[in-house]
Formats: structure tokens, sequence, C-alpha cells
């Protein structure tokens, strides 16, 4: 019995790798941090209310909050633009830019039909998004 309650606290207090691996950090480094707290974190800023602001005649803005993730350093940030209509013809929202450990931005360029907020509202646009990095250091 004595064996069996040891084999249990030995497998229990195993630790548990990540099924999850950053060959590159968000930097180009090789990361330091030890993989049990690497972490992925998904989200969307909301079909019909995601708030854009208009920053310059062919350009639209809107800010990602990541600060729930609870990451330690910048994670490596994949991003897509959704909606029911035009989002398709758009560009930059593949480009997050500004990204810290709790959020970024993401620009809609022109590409044909300019990008407004009335349009985007109209369309539902929003950014969905995936973010791996580290809870831990």
């Amino acid at each position: 019995m004595f064996s069996r309650i040891l084999i249990c606290l030995c497998i229990a207090t195993t630790p548990v790798l990540s099924l999850i691996k950053i060959v590159k950090n968000a930097s180009g480094a090789k990361p330091t941090q030890p993989e049990f707290c690497l972490v992925t974190c998904a989200g969307s800023t909301g079909a019909g209310i995601t708030t854009w602001t208009v920053h310059a005649a062919d350009k639209m803005v809107t800010t990602v909050d990541m600060s729930e993730c609870g990451f330690v350093d910048v994670p490596v940030v994949t991003t897509s633009l959704a909606g029911s209509g035009w989002h398709d013809l758009q560009k930059g929202v593949s480009a997050p830019w500004s990204i810290s450990k709790t959020g970024f931005q993401i620009a809609v360029l022109d590409n044909g039909k300019a990008p407004s907020v009335s349009l985007a509202q109209q369309n539902k646009w929003h950014v969905n998004w995936i973010a791996v990095g580290y809870n831990c250091i």
C-alpha cells in the first residue's frame, strides 16, 4: 500500500510539459522562460461591438485588450478580421502593431473600398486573435 501512495505522489508532483512550444519569441530570440509557463490566450473584439476610430483618410484602428491573459512578456500574436461583408477586401489586419504584454492595435487600410466606422459597424467587423506567451518567469 505504501508503494502505491508513493507512486501516486510521484505522478502528481511531476511537472506537466507544455503542448505548446515557442522556438523564437517576439524579439526573435530563443525564449528563456520554462516551457510550463507557456499559455495560449484567444479572444475577439466582438461582432458589432468593436470600437473603430479613424486614424487617417484611408485607415481605421482598434485596440485589443489582452490584459486578462496575464502575460509577463510580449507574446506572439496572430489576428484575423471577421465580419459579414467587405472585411475580406481590407488590408493590414494581419499586421498587429504596438504589441505589448497587455494588448495591441490593428489598422484596417483602404483596399478598393475605403474603410469607415459606419461600414465596419454595419458589417460587424471584429478582430479575432490568438496569442502565445509566458505567464511566469
